[in-house]
């Protein structure tokens, strides 16, 4: 279960990126429709983002799933930010610290600041 938690976290990660890199060319082709839904959409993954940290106590809480699945499969739990931890582990990439509790914060400014713009 562990992993399913893990694939569905990568997923939504990975849409959440792409998505928000994508929205100022949504946003030339669409802007009716962006500047209608852009701040209802992504200022409430925003916020619905940093209130999840406050309830986990600063971790993601699809790490703290993660991990609760894994302790129960008997897997050894990690401490380290889940964008950390897979970084290294699939790429063999050490991110800078502290990137993993700015990134998704500024990835959802883009489309912000792109509403902003429009």
């Amino acid at each position: 279960m562990s992993r399913l938690v893990l694939f569905f976290h990568t997923l939504v990660l990975t849409g959440l990126v792409i998505a928000c890199l994508l929205s100022p060319v949504f946003a030339l082709n669409y802007w009716i429709i962006f500047d209608t839904y852009v701040l209802r959409v992504f200022g409430g993954i925003g916020v619905l983002t940093l209130a999840t940290w406050y309830v986990y106590g600063g971790e993601c809480p699809f790490t703290v799933w993660e991990n609760s699945f894994r302790k129960s499969e008997g897997k050894q739990i990690y401490t380290e930010p889940c964008m950390d931890r897979y970084a290294l582990r699939w790429f063999g990439l050490t991110l800078p610290r502290r990137f993993s509790d700015i990134f998704p914060i500024a990835i959802l400014l883009i489309p912000l600041v792109t509403r902003a713009f429009i």
